[in-house]
């Protein structure tokens, strides 16, 4: 899995002025066993480009069973949990 993905920038207010988060990506999932158990991803968002890119934030997000139990081959579903959780839109 690629751990970055391009998203519809937004813009933040941070301790060096405004800056656009364009970039979101999913760094560890764990505690989840595909037994109708919760799991969590760790996630980042990131300001900046690929040659200057800045972590703005590292948290984690609770990831339900019924989303674990739709993840398969891809990772398109944990990927669209996030997203729509953090109100954010992949590209």
């Amino acid at each position: 899995m690629g751990n970055t993905r391009k998203i519809q920038p937004i813009q933040i207010w941070t301790s060096n002025g405004q800056k656009e988060i364009n970039t979101l990506a999913l760094t560890d999932f764990h505690g989840y066993h595909f037994d109708d158990g919760s799991g969590y991803v760790t996630y980042k968002l990131i300001f900046g480009d690929d040659n200057g890119a800045i972590e703005y934030t590292t948290e984690q997000i609770e990831i339900p069973s019924n989303i674990i139990q739709q993840w398969g081959a891809s990772d398109d579903v944990i990927w669209n949990y996030v997203a729509t959780t953090l109100n954010l839109q992949l590209l």
